[in-house]
């Protein structure tokens, strides 16, 4: 990890004008039924503008996600840890005008290469690659009011296990990573309103929809409802709590199995709340605190124990 962060550094410095960095991590803890799922992952991420006087601005993310749960697990194969890098990279500066109505898009990718674990026979040849683009729009009635329109869409190109994707040729036990250039996925808060108060606090809230396409594997349809208000507790802390509450989420297998043609239903809901504290002028403490409720079931309706996550993230941002 140590090494990574050090090859790092050098991409932000050069010859660019920083404009933000920021130094942090997330940690996920699930309830014991799926403690192994654990997660810890530090970060840096960066956004500068590589040419002087230009709209360009590059944002720059990486993310190292230890899985450390599974070392609770007692044989070799459940210690197996599900390590990942993550990169991501994207571009934007572009905003078209046109009276009340504004479109700001960017675009970018997301590469996750997952570890492999030499000591399993089936080992894990893993990586995904998501180009991303977000089409960010917003129709302005006033000063307060505005709706707007953002998230991403994005193919995807995975390479994997074959025991995880059973297409026709599968063979039962076949150990073999094939590559799949089909996969899409997409969230988008379609629909989102935003009312900016007299203080300046802002309510808002969204339509949003995710939706996952996984070449012979599973499609999923999620519909749901967000909402918040950021507001200002003194001039250098700012609250921002948040509800994101599913209104449907359905999974459908298309494997070539017998569950293939199936469907299932969770449900998910998400409160909790960000934070931003002004440090200094340059200097700001960032933050996000939620838990999470999942209901969870199979391909036959048979539900298991309800999936809870708490969900932690501390940073450290320098503005330049």
């Amino acid at each position: 990890m140590l090494k990574k962060m050090v090859f790092i550094f050098p991409l932000l410095s050069g010859n660019v004008i920083a404009a933000t960095v920021e130094l942090g991590f997330e940690n996920e803890q699930y309830n014991y039924t799926y403690h192994s799922a654990d997660v810890f992952m530090p970060y840096i991420k960066s956004d500068f503008k590589p040419v002087v006087d230009s709209a360009l601005n590059v944002s720059f993310t990486y993310m190292y996600q230890d899985q450390y749960g599974k070392k609770h697990k007692k044989t070799p194969e459940d210690k197996f840890k599900t390590n990942r890098d993550r990169i991501e990279i994207y571009l934007k500066g572009y905003t078209l005008n046109m009276g009340a109505y504004s479109f700001s898009p960017s675009a970018g990718f997301r590469y996750e290469q997952w570890d492999i674990n030499y000591d399993d026979p089936k080992k894990q040849d893993k990586w995904k690659l998501e180009l991303r683009l977000y089409p960010n729009m917003t129709y302005k009635f006033n000063d307060q009011l505005s709706l707007y329109l953002n998230g991403f869409i994005a193919p995807v190109f995975f390479k994997t296990q074959q025991e995880s994707r059973k297409d026709n040729s599968y063979v039962k036990g076949k150990l073999g990573a094939n590559h799949y250039n089909n996969d899409y996925y997409q969230e988008l808060q379609i629909l989102g309103v935003r009312y900016k108060l007299n203080n300046d606090n802002t309510l808002w809230a969204s339509v949003y929809n995710e939706r996952k396409y996984n070449q012979h594997a599973s499609k999923y349809d999620r519909w749901q409802l967000r909402g918040g208000y950021d507001f200002k507790v003194t001039g250098d802390f700012t609250l921002s709590p948040f509800i994101r509450y599913d209104l449907s989420y359905r999974e459908k297998n298309i494997e070539n199995t017998g569950n293939n043609g199936l469907s299932k239903s969770n449900r998910e809901i998400r409160t909790g709340a960000g934070f931003s504290y002004n440090i200094s002028p340059s200097v700001r403490l960032v933050g996000e605190l939620y838990r999470q409720t999942t209901n969870v079931e199979n391909y036959y309706g048979e539900h298991s124990s309800d999936k809870n996550r708490m969900f932690y993230k501390l940073g450290m941002n320098k503005t330049f």
